[in-house]
This record gives C-alpha cells, structure tokens and sequence, in this order.
C-alpha cells in the first residue's frame, strides 16, 4: 500500500486528508502513526511557506498588521515559532491525548499569523475574516501554556454537567471581534481531539479551514452587513497566487 505521506507528495492532498479522517484515533497507533505525522509535518511546511509569502505580498502593498482595538495599535503578522514552541506542542499533547497531529505541526512549525490591519488599497479587510492562527499568543509575550491549563481547569469544573459544550484551545477572535465589533465566541479546536485533523466547532476540519483562507488570499470572509466593500480588481487573486494547498 502506497504511504499518505508518499500520496501527498504526489499531491492527492484532498484525497490523503479524507482518507487519514476515517482512521479516526486509529492514525495514532501503528502502522499508521509515523505516517500521518510525516503529513502533518508537510502541511505545516507547506502553510508556513504560504503564510510567509502572503506577509511579503501584504508588506509590499502596504499593508499594516494591527491589533483589534480602538487604537489600531501595530503588531507583527507573523510570529515564527519560539523557542518555547516544541515543549508547548509537547505539552498540549500530553495534557489533551488524543491531540491533533495537524495542530501539534502548526505551533512547532509555522507560528503565530495575524492578518488584521490596515490595506492602504482596501480598508474594509478587516472585514473579510482575515486569516489568525494563535496558539503561542507571542505578540503579548507567551503564556499560552498557563491560559490554557486555567481554561481547562474551568472546563473541567463543569464537564460532567449535561448540555456542556466540548473543551475548546481558541486560536482565533471570531470574524467581528477582529474588526472590533461584538460578535461571538472565537474560533478554536474541539479537544479531546477524533484524529489526525482537528475539528473547528463539530463540522469544519482545521485543515479545510486554511485551505479556504489560502485560496482567498487569506481574506476568505465578507461581513457585508458591516460595511464590508470587495477589494480591488485583482488584489484577492494576487494574494493567492500559486499558494500551496494543504
């Protein structure tokens, strides 16, 4: 049988990700474990090639990353990961086992990504759900280790009570928090996690996720009842050229 990780060399991309889905937990065990992780691992390196050229793109047009508050306040769009970032992947997949391979890849391989800010050719960007990945929180010095172990001592507090929802490692503000307006939660890993993947709420995987805000220049959302304008002819389509799928 030919490897996933030979398969998506080869770029059956989609193919290899539904089919390492339906092992579910079974993708940690042998013979597959080494395999899947070889995946993981390249689909990070293909993502953070991705988010590199997006930034050098947004650089080179202007762009200005910055927080989401009243004072716009600038800020790095991409974090590489820390020194820190192995043991933090270490960590989190000791504390949530059965931790997702995909999201255990991202936090030691690509970083800390904020899309947010100011695009001096299209100022309602930050309307079209830019693109943030944040496990390691850098731009406020680190940390995540003990947010996460307060939030899950929380959790637990309550995890025996019907109706609760499923232990959540945020990553993201929700598309109008990003353009500072109220909104609702924000965007995160269901944990335990089922496989190879992670899930972002109960139907849509890590993975597709960035593949759909790769495809779309890294802007793939339009809150058009906030006043949200579609960009310039061509700048969208700009942005995504020739970026990698995952």
């Amino acid at each position: 049988m030919t490897s996933h990780f030979a398969r998506y060399q080869a770029g059956e991309h989609d193919g290899v990700w539904q089919d390492l889905r339906a092992l579910g937990l079974t993708a940690f065990d042998a013979p597959y474990r080494e395999d899947a992780q070889a995946v993981a691992c390249e689909m990070a390196a293909r993502a953070r090639r991705n988010v590199e050229t997006l930034v050098d793109r947004l650089t080179a047009d202007g762009f200005v990353a910055a927080r989401n508050d009243d004072d716009a306040t600038p800020r790095p769009a991409h974090f590489p990961p820390s020194d820190g970032a192995p043991a933090l992947a270490d960590w989190m997949e000791a504390q949530f086992a059965p931790f997702p391979m995909t999201v255990a890849a991202w936090i030691r391989q690509v970083g800390d990504v904020w899309l947010v800010g100011e695009h001096p050719r299209w100022p309602e960007s930050v309307l079209a759900d830019p693109l943030v990945v944040e496990f390691e929180h850098s731009v406020y010095g680190g940390g995540s280790r003990e947010y996460y172990e307060g939030e899950w001592e929380l959790w637990q507090e309550d995890a025996d009570q019907d109706g609760v929802s499923p232990f959540q490692l945020d990553y993201a503000p929700d598309a109008l928090h990003k353009a500072n307006i109220s909104g609702d939660g924000p965007y995160g890993i269901e944990l335990p996690g089922v496989g190879v993947d992670g899930l972002v709420g109960p139907a849509t995987w890590f993975v597709d996720d960035l593949n759909t805000a790769f495809a779309a220049g890294g802007f793939p959302g339009a809150l058009r009842a906030e006043g949200y304008v579609d960009p310039p002819a061509g700048l969208r389509e700009g942005l995504a050229r020739d970026l990698l799928r995952l």
